[in-house]
């Protein structure tokens, strides 16, 4: 079981080669899509990972994302309707506002997205 992790100073996210299970936790607020770009890479090797298999985006533990981080979700769901070859799913928390309304609208760029808020 590898598992892959960018630290930032206020988040951390993990990718769960095994379970094909990418965790956000803490605060993000990069400025421009270019910071964003370690994220969206290691976005892109976890869908590669779990080939025609389910891809998991964990938000439950990421209390803040800025508008620049949900432009960078979005075209990575984007990119992966596209390839159109894994199932995914969304969690995210009832408790923290933001999820409520931008992660549901994951799933209007893409139908095939799960979005659980919980």
């Amino acid at each position: 079981m590898a598992v892959q992790e960018i630290k930032g100073d206020e988040y951390v996210i993990e990718h769960n080669d095994s379970s094909h299970v990418v965790g956000f936790k803490g605060t993000i607020r990069l400025q421009t899509t270019d910071d964003y770009a370690p994220i969206t890479d290691l976005l892109q090797k976890a869908h590669g990972a779990a080939g025609k298999g389910k891809l998991t985006l964990d938000f439950r533990q990421l209390q803040f994302l800025n508008s620049s981080g949900i432009n960078a979700i979005s075209k990575f769901v984007i990119a992966a309707r596209k390839e159109d070859k894994v199932s995914m799913v969304v969690l995210g928390s009832q408790d923290i506002y933001w999820q409520q309304k931008s992660l549901s609208n994951l799933s209007k760029l893409w139908s095939k997205v799960q979005v659980d808020i919980v």
